[in-house]
């Protein structure tokens, strides 16, 4: 347990027995025993489900959680599933040089993935998984999640829910009318430059279970703890790859067109889309979504996103989906970072150290050894380096799904996908 907030009876006994040790000849007694055990209780009840969260969450570099931590969770309803894309037929001439695929499966499998696709001129060319996952596996996407704020903003907007992108957000966000904050718009939300401070504490400390982080990670009202985070910075200057701003963008998407952003992404992309059904966690039982991370989520569906954007929009039968212009305005990126689009990643500009805000320390930065092979390429990034590129001109996708690479292994980010590139026979 981390903290006495989660101590056990028998932790509660042994500091009983350190406090005789110092106290010679004193006991604690039965009775204060139970008084400490009845305290710790209370406090429990008094936020349950925090406390729940705080109890199973391991080392969080790890990212595995224990089902338990997300609970509670929403459902995302998906439709009637629609044709996956094909495999290819035995004797099939390759579009891709069988040692690129094994060289990039190689780098991947290695680094603890659960799920490596490839995708290429309209065919699964590639699918390997760790042992106990297949394309259909609920796995959390991390934040590939904030892309489908980016994508969701679209349908909010082409339906006049949200007015304008350069609307104030107090329009939406009510608590911050009269406030500088509110002044924050939201295309500022979407392109992660709204200058709120970013949630960390001070270095050095350990997770604190009432600090802005861990309340945004696992506490129970996240609505609350997003509207107390203040402004470090003139918005529109600086970026940051920041979860609040996402959870933002969750909030005015819900208050603008009166759904939670579980039901929403639902009813607009999950369902046309032919996705399965996936989770997000909630808040309380019945709480507010938890929309920045974690939705538990299939790798094929993430597949499907990934072709519906690569695609201007449409699904694979030509259906337009998404509204015309949008993919394109998602991609655009700001003049903090021209690398950063709606919630989404591009390669405008080369950087060989990526970093997600402007103070992150470079050797936590991400490490791109080279430019992307191709110069339309953008991709989905998430904790524990899961990443789907996309390039449309090449017809071709890559998802990696999994856990954190093993520390001696390190992970470059342009090596799979260029290893790919580079095959295309």
């Amino acid at each position: 347990m981390k903290t006495i907030l989660g101590i056990s009876a028998a932790a509660l006994l042994a500091v009983g027995a350190t406090a005789a040790e110092e106290r010679p000849n004193t006991q604690m007694t039965p009775e204060e025993i139970q008084a400490r055990v009845d305290w710790v209780n209370e406090v429990e009840a008094q936020d349950f489900q925090f406390w729940r969260r705080w109890r199973d969450q391991p080392d969080q570099t790890a990212f595995r959680q224990p089902q338990t931590w997300y609970n509670p969770m929403i459902l995302v309803d998906g439709g009637v599933s629609q044709p996956f894309f094909p495999g290819t037929e035995p004797g099939e001439p390759a579009t891709i040089d069988p040692e690129a695929i094994a060289a990039a499966s190689g780098y991947a499998m290695e680094r603890e993935t659960q799920a490596f696709m490839i995708y290429h001129r309209g065919k699964i060319r590639h699918a390997e998984f760790m042992e106990g996952f297949h394309e259909s596996s609920p796995i959390s996407s991390h934040s590939w999640v904030k892309t489908l704020h980016g994508i969701v903003a679209g349908f909010a907007l082409a339906d006049g829910d949200i007015e304008s992108l350069d609307d104030p957000v107090e329009k939406y966000i009510h608590e911050w009318k009269g406030d500088p904050r509110g002044q924050i718009t939201v295309r500022q939300v979407l392109h992660n430059t709204t200058g709120l401070e970013l949630p960390f504490g001070q270095r050095g400390q350990g997770p604190q279970p009432y600090s802005k982080s861990m309340q945004l990670v696992e506490g129970s009202d996240i609505y609350g703890t997003v509207l107390s985070f203040e402004l470090a910075n003139e918005p529109g200057k600086t970026f940051a790859h920041n979860n609040p701003n996402t959870q933002l963008a969750g909030m005015i998407i819900h208050r603008a067109t009166g759904r939670n952003f579980a039901h929403y992404l639902g009813e607009k992309l999950w369902r046309p889309m032919g996705a399965q059904r996936g989770a997000m966690r909630l808040d309380g039982v019945e709480g507010n979504v938890i929309s920045y991370c974690c939705f538990l989520s299939a790798p094929a569906d993430w597949m499907r996103v990934a072709h519906l954007l690569m695609k201007d929009g449409r699904l694979p039968d030509g259906t337009k989906l998404l509204p015309d212009g949008w993919v394109d305005e998602m991609l655009t990126g700001s003049e903090p970072n021209p690398n950063y689009g709606f919630q989404i990643w591009t390669d405008t500009v080369f950087m060989e150290r990526r970093p997600y805000y402007p103070s992150m320390p470079p050797n936590f930065a991400n490490t791109h050894s080279e430019p992307f092979a191709v110069d339309d390429l953008f991709y989905l990034d998430g904790g524990g380096k899961v990443r789907v590129w996309i390039s449309p001109k090449l017809d071709l996708i890559v998802l990696r799904m999994g856990y954190p690479p093993p520390r001696d292994k390190g992970f470059d980010e342009a090596f799979i996908p260029n290893a790919i590139i580079r095959g295309i026979l």
